[in-house]
């Protein structure tokens, strides 16, 4: 999942509050709806840790034919890695929507997880309109959320950038500077 592990329980409980304030649910417990909604964020990012991880392995096998064969590391992981979505039936994140870290098939995709995981926790959780106008809620919060983290890693790039002298993405300076000023914004936001 390309939004950041810091991020997840903000965008849960934010996600939670949004969609009680819309009048689309009705919750007994407070903490229940953003535990749910949490969960469904994890159990996804888990699943593409693994199917990274799997990509990962599959490469080290070929890594000397890769090497000999001049083929570039990056083509070959997107290669392999689509293949595997493919064969696992798992949603990309690639292809996101301007301003949104992730793919519309994929906030679709969690929306449909969302809805049925809180289907199931029926005392706690009451749909109060039709699952379908839940999940269309789920998505419009979702995308709203995933815009203001657009916009707030944007905000961290630029600080980057605004330093005296350059600092090359990717590297480990820039990486530091980046979860440096993340987590600054992150507080900003109220996250410990």
């Amino acid at each position: 999942m390309a939004i950041p592990k810091e991020y997840l329980g903000y965008f849960a409980a934010e996600l939670a509050g949004r969609l009680e304030t819309s009048g689309k649910v009705k919750v007994a417990g407070k903490g229940t709806l953003a535990e749910k909604l949490h969960q469904v964020l994890l159990d996804d990012m888990a699943k593409e840790d693994k199917l990274n991880q799997e990509v990962r392995q599959y490469l080290e096998q070929y890594q000397e034919r890769i090497r000999r064969d001049a083929i570039s590391y990056q083509e070959m992981y997107k290669l392999v890695k689509r293949e595997l979505q493919k064969k696992y039936k798992i949603t990309s994140v690639n292809r996101p929507e301007p301003g949104s870290k992730l793919a519309r098939d994929k906030v679709v995709e969690l929306s449909h997880q969302m809805v049925k995981s809180l289907a199931g926790i029926k005392p706690q959780v009451e749909l109060l309109d039709e699952a379908n106008e839940v999940r269309l809620e789920i998505m419009r919060q979702m995308q709203g959320l995933l815009r203001e983290e657009s916009k707030m890693d944007q905000m961290v790039r630029q600080k980057i950038q605004s330093q005296k002298r350059e600092i090359a993405e990717g590297s480990a300076e820039w990486d530091i500077l980046f979860r440096k000023y993340y987590s600054e914004e992150l507080r900003k936001l109220g996250v410990a």
